[in-house]
């Protein structure tokens, strides 16, 4: 799994940028073997005014299965991260259990 981080109007740490891979990889490492890339867009809306500005969008693209966009704002960057992995965690789980059910099975003669 392909982690790839890219913000605007931030200026992220080394350190940021690891804490937020290691947090993608604590939420989505369990299903690494269906996810290609996870892309993380970090946004400051509002700039150095402050408030309830920071957002998070995440893309995870798996193998034969549509792109999971997950988008979370919140006034504290990794706040705003841990929850978007979180909630991509359960939408990608739920994703790859509707298509494990809905696979065509072979017919028998």
């Amino acid at each position: 799994m392909k982690i790839e981080i890219k913000s605007k109007n931030i200026d992220l740490t080394v350190n940021q940028q690891q804490h937020i891979a290691r947090q993608i990889e604590f939420g989505l490492g369990r299903l690494s073997s269906h996810i290609r890339k996870v892309s993380v867009r970090l946004t400051d809306i509002n700039g150095p005014r402050g408030g309830v500005d920071q957002h998070c969008q995440l893309i995870v693209s798996m193998d034969q299965l549509p792109d999971v966009l997950i988008e979370d704002t919140a006034s504290d960057l990794i706040f705003a991260v841990n929850r978007a992995a979180d909630r991509a965690s359960r939408t990608v789980s739920r994703k790859l259990r509707q298509n494990r059910n809905f696979a065509p099975t072979a017919q028998l003669s």
